[in-house]
């Protein structure tokens, strides 16, 4: 039987093998690629009194214009795109100091806008689990959050759990988190900020009418959604925590997910995404302002590992080889193998890695965090920082139009178009996985079921020759992941 794939999609013709260019200046990802090939781009690694604006030049191409860290479908021309960057206000810095608790001194760290400026809010952050004061402010991708907060005219204040400033598991949960309402009083943690809130009004810092937003990773995610509804938090953004429970029946606070693919964390992983998931669909139900994200798998770069500190851009290509040469690095350059099996690697032949090995432990350990990022782990991250700023920044009420910044499932594409007994899919994602495929007709009947495995490569080939003629759907479950379905006619 002969099959012809069409796939509802345009993809406007070229000469076979033509490539076009793309130029990013202040970024990396510039080259030549055919016209339809998705590309990533980056802005440079950002300087200590700067922060990433936007990109500028031929910008209708790029999946977001705002973040640092943007896809694009390379047209059948040749573009260019620069990356800007915005210098944070003279002085700006984040002030240490230790401050009376409900019961101790603490541990905080604040920064609130001159005078002269327009103070926005005061966007709390919250440590994940073990945790402390220090979690955001000691990692790349938590400073790079902090810098566009300050940047876009935010105040900022960290603090940390009573648990981590006592070193001890109050609660009996088996770490050291923030206490969570089991009913709508106040607990000790909600009492620390509402301590230290009073205290900024009381030296001028910030008008008492001044609204108040949670921003939190992990435990501390769960704490800004749902203890900061009951602290009356004007907006709450969670990264890789979907929240208590009650939050979909009955929070009304604007609430942003930013969530990870393949978060394997064991109180989070796919059932947390997808909790997540219901949580927004009910506050969208009830007519709140919510948002849902997913971080995506995304590739290295030579420059990546120049955001460490102390590494510059020989050290990172060195890195980035001594990765690759271990085949810790796919043909796309996305991780197969995640950090703590990158140290066994190295630990049984250090003397074919001597640049990894020369990292300092805080430098190891902020490679690591960044590896776990491009994972689409467990972890915050600054890739997001301008769909976060734009949800701050919204007129996003309880009786708003709900907000949806992103698709939630990542989309794969069927090719060549037309084709022959099989179709070839490929995908944006970290390929080393097993998938169920599903073929259903128009009827929404599963007339086809197909097992196949990737491994080092995005292209994966489905069998088609023993359907009819007729219009489908397929839809791909993978053991790392979720994806769309995609639509399909199939002819003589």
């Amino acid at each position: 039987m002969r099959l012809i794939l069409m796939v509802f999609c345009f993809i406007p013709f070229f000469i076979k093998g033509q490539q076009f260019e793309l130029k990013v200046t202040g970024g990396y990802g510039g080259g030549f690629y055919r016209a339809g090939d998705t590309v990533h781009i980056w802005a440079r690694e950002e300087k200590l009194t700067e922060t990433f604006r936007t990109w500028t030049g031929d910008t209708t191409y790029l999946g977001d214009p705002g973040e640092w860290h943007t896809r694009l479908l390379m047209p059948a021309k040749n573009i260019s795109v620069a990356a800007n960057f915005i210098n944070l206000p003279a002085g700006a810095k984040l002030t240490f100091e230790k401050m009376k608790g409900r019961d101790t001194i603490k541990p905080v760290q604040y920064y609130f806008p001159a005078k002269d400026n327009k103070m926005k809010a005061l966007v709390w952050i919250f440590h994940g689990s073990g945790g402390s004061v220090n979690e955001f402010t000691g990692q790349v991708e938590g400073v790079s959050i902090i810098k566009t907060l300050i940047a876009n005219d935010y105040a900022v204040a960290i603090s940390e759990c009573d648990e981590s400033t006592f070193h001890k598991d109050f609660n009996n949960h088996g770490n050291t988190r923030w206490e969570y309402p089991i009913v709508n009083n106040m607990n000790r943690d909600m009492q620390n900020h509402a301590q230290f809130r009073d205290t900024f009004i009381a030296r001028g810092y910030m008008d008492a009418k001044l609204p108040q937003m949670g921003l939190g990773f992990s435990a501390g995610g769960s704490f800004a959604i749902s203890n900061g509804f009951l602290m009356k938090f004007v907006k709450g953004i969670t990264f890789c925590a979907p929240g208590l429970n009650f939050i979909g029946d009955q929070s009304t606070m604007p609430t942003q997910w930013f969530m990870s693919l393949l978060d394997n964390h064991p109180d989070v992983g796919k059932e947390g995404n997808d909790t997540a998931i219901i949580h927004f669909n009910k506050l969208r139900s009830r007519g709140v302002c919510a948002g849902y994200n997913m971080l995506l798998p995304s590739p290295c770069y030579p420059e990546y590992f120049r955001r460490i500190p102390g590494v510059d851009s020989i050290k990172s290509s060195i890195l980035f080889n001594e990765l690759k040469s271990m085949t810790a690095l796919n043909a796309q350059n996305f991780f197969r193998l995640n950090p703590d099996l990158i140290k066994l690697v190295v630990i049984a032949n250090p003397v074919k890695y001597p640049t990894l090995i020369s990292l300092t432990p805080d430098q190891e350990k902020e490679m690591d965090f960044l590896i776990l990022v491009l994972n689409a782990g467990h972890h915050q991250h600054s890739h997001f920082n301008a769909k976060l700023i734009r949800f701050l920044d919204s007129d996003c009420t309880p009786v708003s139009t709900p907000y949806i910044n992103a698709p939630i499932y990542p989309p794969f594409k069927l090719y060549p178009n037309p084709a022959r007994d099989r179709i070839k899919i490929t995908m944006p994602i970290l390929p080393d996985q097993n998938f169920q495929a599903k073929v259903y007709d128009i009827s929404g009947r599963c007339v086809q079921v197909a097992f196949i495995t990737s491994h080092r490569n995005d292209n994966l080939q489905l069998n088609l020759s023993s359907l009819n003629p007729g219009v489908y759907s397929i839809t791909l479950y993978g053991d790392r992941g979720y994806f769309h379905v995609s639509k399909l006619n199939l002819l003589y």
